[in-house]
């Protein structure tokens, strides 16, 4: 007797206060479907179309599988997925929201699939659509796009990840024979963790040192074969197999060295420069660094991916766990959702979640206009999508909208990398253990996104350097570097309009806080405050994806699911405010007694979510449009028929 009592008492502390099923949760009616929709920005059909497709049973998962298996299974997947033609490699230029679409549809089935898919199209394929030209598009992109040619991407090396400007791999113009010859100076300049290279690729990306007539020239592209046509290593390639991973082991990664390699001068990636038969080097740009910058641009797309499938990936983990939460029973038979430490580990991230999703749509609205209008693929040009493409890097010497525009999309694709691939780890372990130990079941999924989304906060560009480069373009506002930055003037409550106020001045009096350390560090400042660099970069993240879904919210194209959208968005800010409360207490913008009033507004948000057995956030979740058979985990469904 008396233990029962304990465990109510204790079942009562836990359990947030709801508001039950009445009039509270009418005002967030409305059809799942239609969500799904509204946030499905483009090529709603065709996404469709390839979730369906994807029910074939050679796209089932397969935990048991050997790994060597496994990549050739990776391989035959995205063979069949490409001889469907959902889309074509010129749509990287010619209609980015149709190639994107493709790429992320990959990502609901498996992501060793999608990142197989990712690294040849995406970065070999779309390197050479975008820095080459017409001899190129003719030479490779059909057979890229066929994967008669398997290819990768050899930028990375051991001793140079973050640092490609530094890379050491060589190219020197052999004017008497009208080639380059690429090489490996040494062990540590060899291309490392090149995903594609162990076994499959046929042709890679390289990047290189260029050296014309004694002079050097910087990092440049190169084509270079590492197999012939029947897969046998072409002279003076190297290449070792990396073996298992943590997981990612679909994708066959491993490492080349390059020893007097011969590739013809036309192998060049010219688009920005160019080394003529005789070996006179030219450029449009001037800039060594702005031609470095231009070099690693089409980076982007790839980290646009990246965040995307992150927040796919938080859509699953928390759509598997929600559920579960509101089915399984525990003490007296109360559901586990009805806990608040249990809603306190999952509703934060299902705002973040919706959050970052908006956020990524605004990115790729961002990137819309660096880019031609949708085209046919089967009559795409791709040197006139290009054409068009480089008029931002042209113009990346004057002083222009389409430069701040560019640099607004380098700083909010690198921030929301790096803020969604940290926020997907964080989600994913929440989702993981609210499951117990089904949650480390390999079928329910959450395990395996784990381990084989967890190379993502490094690769795509290091996490800790992605959020540097949003603090170093944040520290060059003047506003924010001279203005003082002043507190918002407390309000009753925290409205959404103050919860943004509050977020913009974080990021104010924290890039504030570097600027006063520069006056005596000078232009180390920075580096010397580098853990404030990290919390300026997630500030602007924050405040840019709170803006971003506060704005769907308040689209008319919402429709009923508008004041869900904004409940979240409300919680989102309350959370971000709450997890940065330190900062808040210690510059008196926020009091103590509103710090107790803030935990008590999120908790009336999770009674909200959770009330009738979490129906508001299982709709949420369902607005995701996550088919059932790319859900897959047997606890999303009935846990108790779990084999």
């Amino acid at each position: 007797m008396e233990n029962h009592r304990r465990i109510d008492v204790l079942s009562k502390q836990l359990t947030s206060a709801t508001c039950g099923s009445g009039p509270c949760l009418k005002q967030y009616d409305f059809c799942p479907k239609e969500l799904a929709k509204f946030i499905t920005h483009d090529n709603f059909e065709l996404r469709q179309k390839m979730f369906d497709f994807l029910k074939d049973p050679l796209y089932r998962p397969d935990y048991k599988m050997e790994f060597m298996a496994f990549r050739q299974l990776t391989l035959d997947r995205l063979k069949k997925f490409t001889g469907q033609n959902f889309f074509h490699l010129s749509d990287y230029i010619n209609n980015p929201r149709r190639f994107m679409a493709a790429l992320e549809a990959l990502g609901y089935c498996d992501y060793s699939l999608c990142i197989k898919a990712g690294v040849h199209y995406t970065l070999c394929g779309g390197t050479v659509c975008r820095l080459g030209t017409r001899v190129h598009h003719q030479k490779y992109v059909q057979r890229i796009n066929d994967l008669d040619l398997p290819g990768c991407f050899a930028m990375t090396e051991v001793a140079r990840g973050s640092n490609v400007m530094g890379i050491e791999t060589t190219a020197t113009y052999d004017a008497a024979t009208r080639e380059f010859i690429i090489n490996t100076p040494n062990d540590i300049a060899s291309k490392y963790w090149i995903g594609g290279s162990a076994q499959h690729a046929k042709v890679t990306v390289a990047f290189a040192q260029l050296t014309v007539d004694n002079i050097p020239r910087g990092v440049h592209v190169f084509v270079v074969r590492l197999r012939d046509d029947t897969g046998k290593l072409m002279p003076g390639v190297r290449i070792t197999d990396h073996g298992a991973k943590q997981g990612l082991n679909g994708v066959d990664n491993g490492r080349i060295w390059f020893t007097n390699v011969r590739i013809p001068r036309e192998d060049l990636l010219n688009g920005f420069a160019d080394v003529s038969e005789q070996g006179v080097y030219s450029s449009p740009i001037a800039s060594p660094a702005a031609r470095f910058g231009t070099t690693v641009s089409g980076l982007t797309t790839g980290r646009v991916l990246v965040a995307s499938a992150a927040v796919d990936a938080i859509k699953m983990g928390l759509t598997i766990a929600i559920r579960y939460g509101a089915a399984r029973d525990q003490f007296d038979d109360k559901m586990i959702i009805s806990y608040i430490t249990h809603q306190d580990r999952l509703f934060p991230h299902l705002a973040a979640v919706y959050a970052y999703h908006f956020g990524v749509a605004n990115l790729k609205e961002l990137l819309d206009p660096f880019q031609t209008s949708n085209s046919n693929p089967a009559n795409a040009s791709v040197d006139a999508a290009l054409a068009a493409s480089r008029l931002p890097d042209a113009a990346l010497s004057k002083k222009s909208k389409s430069k701040d525009v560019s640099k607004a999309i380098h700083v909010v694709s690198s921030g929301l990398k790096a803020a969604a691939t940290w926020t997907r780890i964080a989600a994913l372990q929440n989702c993981r253990e609210c499951c117990g130990g089904f949650g480390f079941l390999s079928q329910n999924k959450i395990g395996p996104l784990l381990n084989d989304m967890n190379v993502d906060v490094t690769f795509e560009g290091d996490n800790t350097v992605m959020m540097m480069q949003v603090a170093k373009t944040v520290l060059e506002d003047p506003d924010l570097a001279r203005k003082p930055a002043v507190a918002p003037v407390p309000e009753q409550g925290f409205s959404l309009s103050y919860l943004a106020k509050l977020l913009k001045f974080r990021e104010h009096v924290l890039a504030q806080q570097v600027v006063a350390a520069g006056r005596e560090a000078g232009k180390d400042a920075l580096e010397k405050n580098l853990d404030i660099g990290i919390q300026i970069g997630w500030a602007t993240i924050e405040v840019f994806c709170l803006e971003a879904l506060t704005s769907a919210a308040r689209d008319k194209n919402a429709g009923p699911a508008g004041p869900a959208l904004l409940l979240l968005a409300q919680l989102y800010g309350l959370t971000r405010v709450r997890d940065s409360l330190a900062t808040y207490l210690a510059t008196g913008a926020l009091s103590r007694d509103a710090g107790f009033a803030l935990r008590k507004e999120i908790v009336s948000i999770y009674g909200v979510l959770a009330a009738d057995n979490a129906a508001l956030a299982k709709r949420l979740c369902d607005g995701f449009g996550i088919p059932d058979h790319l859900l897959q985990a047997p606890i999303a469904f009935d846990w108790k028929k779990i084999l």
